[in-house]
């Protein structure tokens, strides 16, 4: 039973997020700017990266366990794409307060809600946890606070 409930969630996970990115307009990162640090990737653009809390992150175009999604919008804006508790998810909408949330690459645990977190919003990414998930520790400020676009 459980083996079913996994697929059932990774193909609600996906279907989330081919509804974002076609919200969003973005194109798979292309093989010639594979690789390369988001600053040089065209807008609108996503991938897939090991490394999304990190400066120059690199994109990729193939999604490889554990990573996590990072979209490029039109204007240019980043967003990192994951899964988060209910609770987190509903508090990182609201953008009232300041919160900390475990950004997971892959539903786990009680972080089965689809988010994208909007990186002007992140005070402080720390590094990525190996282990439990794979998960990104993420400070984020309420939208009020957050960086111009």
């Amino acid at each position: 039973m459980a083996a079913k409930e996994n697929l059932t969630e990774n193909l609600t996970a996906q279907a989330g997020r081919e509804r974002l990115r076609a919200e969003r307009r973005l194109e798979l990162v292309s093989e010639r700017q594979e690789g390369a640090p988001i600053d040089l990737v065209k807008n609108g653009t996503y991938g897939f990266t090991y490394s999304p809390g990190t400066e120059g992150v690199p994109l990729y175009q193939k999604p490889l366990t554990q990573t996590f999604e990072i979209h490029k919008t039109a204007d240019g804006a980043l967003h990192v794409v994951g899964f988060l508790t209910e609770s987190e998810a509903a508090r990182l909408e609201q953008g009232r307060d300041f919160i900390e949330v475990k950004l997971y690459p892959e539903p786990r645990g009680e972080a089965q809600r689809l988010a994208s977190v909007a990186m002007r919003r992140v005070m402080k990414a720390k590094p990525v946890s190996r282990s439990d998930g794979n998960y990104l520790p993420l400070q984020i400020m309420p939208e009020r606070d957050a960086r111009p676009r």
